[in-house]
């Protein structure tokens, strides 16, 4: 006989083989291919019908229902199957291995799983923490009706600890956020009432029995996904730390992407329908029992993803945001404290270290993001401000850093990082420390202000260690492409950082950018066909070719650079976008050569992904069969836009000005009134001014 000491390392490396477990995420992906029966050495063969889950704990055999199934639980329960319905699952298992795709499959599958579900009453514990039965039991319930999914999350919250016990479980875990997901796909966006009146029920008991054991859950790697899950159902959108929000697209908005056109905006709306009063009475009861904890929570991987989750769900609800931020920071206000006091008592030191900490700084990004604007301004004015240079230089704090200016709307905070940290450009470029700098160009862009300044700034850094100049190009463009490479294009592919920052840059007022526009226009042809087939550089290049800010003349010289390589730019995924921009912005002759190009290597260019929708937009074949007509059709398409423009302005003013996170004003309004300015008489004071600028820039 062997003991259960004995037996319990041996799941535990059983569990890693079988499934890999994410303690960051929470998340265990499944091995479709786990074998019938394991050898474990020394002990035989087990088959994992009859491992005992225990949540992780130990292997049970089946001593007391010979062929069924007997788990015991954390909570010290014996949960049991007898062999008949063990047997009735197994023989489900093979009939939902193929999804259904006609209706009338669909149909015989809800009944099915229906039926399936109602032979699962007063099982559901130990059928959704075995190994085997447990993906039987996910498929079932995302196929089975609301009534028979309702009685399951009621059959598994029977007992005040049962929930606990299940998410506890391994297998148990995936079972219960497969069904709380399946709730959110039912509920959406306008539920029925009687969905509304079925599922209430359910989601305080699970809520009642989440609170109940609320620090084990934050800090388990298995029970917290199930949380976060949950609050994702209670609060109508998506809780789960997300790679967009926090990531490099996230915070530069406004740069490389629309401002405002990202879902972790504070005021963005809900996905689907909020319960709003479970929600406030759940977040209620888990940080009333987690306050002792927070710093602790903050330090760990599934408790910082926890209390981020809280944030996340009550995103655009001032007023429990007002409490709950000050809390996570160490403070407690008093009930109506003035706005601009709520951290007065809070520990700059302490934020400093949360900021500092690889597992905080995350949750101090998503107290950023979700932070009402007044909150915001006054974690600014006491966490950052005369403090940015430290924290940019440090290699967890300086992400928080971006991530403030990422959710700013406030031009002062951006006059104030360009006053902190704009003479450091080059040294922080230097000290890979890129992406700070690129937050603030981003930041410039979407809120319209500064944009000369943080030009000038970055010129300067990226000519304090080279040469400005080479043959009497710019290297300015150059320098920023190829930024983390010291041979230039040939260095091989194009920085990641580099070039976000540069089509930032072209997002910029093209007086504020003059040199780098200069610059990009006189590359050599090596450097322009690099950055093109490039999956960086060529949105760089595609930034600049199709924005109608810029002159046509320098467009042309870069496509006259370009013009060698027309080819291969067509059977490149990436060039081929850079090519269709080039098409866009030249003239019939020299889109004729581009298609002429392009039907040299036509044999080539079919062969790719791109290259049937590349061919079938630029009128390759049209133009092999009847070159005349193609160039009739092409000059009546452009006299079609050319007249469309002349009316309405389309051709300039499809450019969108963005004032605010998700403020926008067409330029068209701008120009007209600027338009109605320049009409009347101006002042002598003015013409001299006029004059004396004009001379300058001559």
């Amino acid at each position: 006989r062997v003991g259960p000491g004995h037996l319990g390392p041996c799941f535990v490396h059983l569990s890693r083989v079988t499934r890999d477990l994410t303690p960051s995420s929470g998340r265990v992906n499944t091995d479709t291919s786990l074998p019938h029966k394991i050898p474990i050495p020394g002990y035989g063969v087990v088959s994992p019908t009859t491992m005992g889950d225990g949540g992780g704990d130990e292997i049970k055999q089946h001593d007391t229902v010979p062929g069924g199934i007997s788990l015991l639980g954390t909570d010290g329960k014996r949960y049991v199957v007898d062999e008949a319905t063990a047997s009735y699952f197994y023989e489900i298992e093979g009939l939902i291995t193929k999804d259904p795709e006609t209706p009338e499959e669909v149909e015989e599958r809800t009944v099915l799983a229906g039926n399936a579900l109602e032979e699962a009453v007063g099982h559901e514990m130990a059928l959704s923490m075995d190994a085997r039965c447990s993906r039987v039991m996910e498929k079932l319930l995302a196929q089975c009706g609301d009534d028979n999914l309702c009685r399951y999350l009621g059959g598994i919250t029977t007992g005040a600890t049962d929930f606990h016990t299940l998410c506890k479980s391994l297998f148990g875990s995936r079972v219960a956020e497969k069904a709380l997901g399946c709730v959110c796909a039912r509920v959406g966006r306008t539920p029925g009432d009687a969905l509304i009146e079925k599922v209430t029920p359910v989601l305080v008991a699970i809520s009642d029995a989440i609170a109940a054991t609320a620090v084990d859950s934050a800090y388990d790697p298995r029970v917290s996904p199930v949380a976060r899950t949950h609050l994702s159902l209670l609060s109508g959108r998506e809780c789960a730390p997300a790679a967009k929000a926090g990531g490099l697209a996230g915070k530069l908005k406004g740069g490389t992407s629309a401002a405002g056109g990202f879902g972790d905006a504070v005021d963005a709306p809900a996905e689907r329908h909020v319960f709003e009063a479970e929600l406030r009475r759940f977040s209620d009861l888990v940080l009333a029992s987690l306050e002792p904890e927070l710093w602790n929570l903050s330090e760990d991987a599934c408790g910082s993803a926890f209390l981020q989750a809280l944030l996340t769900a009550h995103k655009g609800d001032t007023a429990s945001l007002n409490w709950i931020i000050p809390g996570f920071l160490g403070c407690a206000p008093e009930e109506g404290t003035a706005d601009g006091e709520l951290l007065a008592n809070a520990d700059a030191g302490d934020v400093k270290r949360l900021a500092e900490s690889r597992s905080g700084s995350h949750l101090f990004e998503a107290i950023l993001r979700a932070a009402p604007k007044g909150l915001l301004n006054e974690i600014f004015r006491r966490f950052f401000r005369d403090s940015m240079r430290s924290l940019a230089s440090h290699p967890t704090a300086n992400f928080t850093l971006q991530a403030l200016l990422a959710a700013t709307r406030e031009p002062e905070h951006v006059a104030t990082a360009m006053q902190e940290l704009g003479s450091d450009f080059g040294s922080l470029m230097r000290e890979r420390r890129s992406g700070v700098v690129a937050s603030i160009l981003a930041a410039c862009a979407r809120l319209r202000t500064g944009e000369r300044d943080a030009a000038k700034n970055l010129a300067r850094g990226l000519t304090a260690k080279g040469p400005a100049r080479v043959q009497g190009r710019s290297q300015l463009a150059p320098a920023l492409l190829w930024m983390d490479q010291h041979s230039g294009a040939a260095g091989g592919r194009c920085s990641v950082l580099g070039a976000a920052m540069l089509q930032t840059l072209l997002k910029f007022p093209p007086d504020a950018v003059p040199h780098f526009v200069e610059s990009l226009a006189s590359m050599t042809p090596a450097e322009a066909s690099s950055a093109a087939r490039d999956a960086g550089g060529s949105r760089a290049l595609e930034a600049f070719l199709t924005n109608p800010a810029h002159k046509p003349k320098l467009k042309k010289e870069l496509v006259e650079i370009l013009r060698e390589d027309f080819g291969k730019l067509a059977v490149s995924a990436c060039g081929s976008h850079v090519l269709q921009a080039c098409y866009g912005a030249c003239d019939t002759r020299m889109r004729e050569q581009i298609v002429q190009a392009v039907a040299l290597d036509e044999q080539k260019v079919a062969a790719t992904r791109h290259g049937p929708f590349l061919m079938k937009r630029l009128g390759v074949a049209e133009f092999a069969k009847a070159p005349e007509m193609w160039r009739g059709r092409t000059e009546k398409a452009e006299d079609t836009k050319a007249d469309f423009a002349k009316t309405f302005g389309v051709a300039e003013d499809v450019a969108v000005g963005e004032v605010g996170d998700d403020v926008e004003v067409p330029v068209a309004a701008e120009k007209k009134k600027r338009a109605r300015e320049d009409d009347r008489e101006p002042s002598p004071k003015a013409k001299k001014e006029k004059k004396e600028k004009k001379e300058k820039k001559e």
